[in-house]
């Protein structure tokens, strides 16, 4: 069992996971169905916010959720695979790249909504 002083995982980086392959990374994000407009919408408990203006109905806001996430971090929609919460609020994706690349692109999204 870790102790407080050991972790050490900052708030933004605890929604991603290391996975065998060091080219890729498991991501948990909070979904915002049926939004205005698509795209990133912050912060919510660590996890990137994520809006797509698809309803949350027959699987569309998940294939939708699929494409945001791919376009965000600059991926193929072949590149990401939801493998959890398919009908829940927080989603978990497979990404094909890094998980130091996730973190940085994650800082700087942080970054940018700080500056706003």
């Amino acid at each position: 069992m870790r102790t407080v002083s050991q972790d050490r995982t900052p708030p933004r980086r605890a929604c991603i996971g290391a996975l065998e392959d060091p080219d890729a990374c498991e991501l948990r994000v909070r979904a915002q169905p049926g939004a205005k407009r698509s795209g990133f919408a912050g912060f919510w408990n660590g996890m990137p916010k994520i809006a797509v203006s698809a309803p949350p109905q027959k699987g569309r806001a998940n294939e939708a959720l699929v494409q945001e996430v791919a376009r965000l971090f600059g991926l193929r929609a072949s590149g990401v695979e939801q493998t959890g919460g398919f009908g829940a609020r927080v989603k978990t994706f497979r990404l094909a790249c890094s998980p130091d690349a996730v973190a940085r692109y994650l800082d700087e999204l942080e970054r940018d909504e700080e500056s706003r």
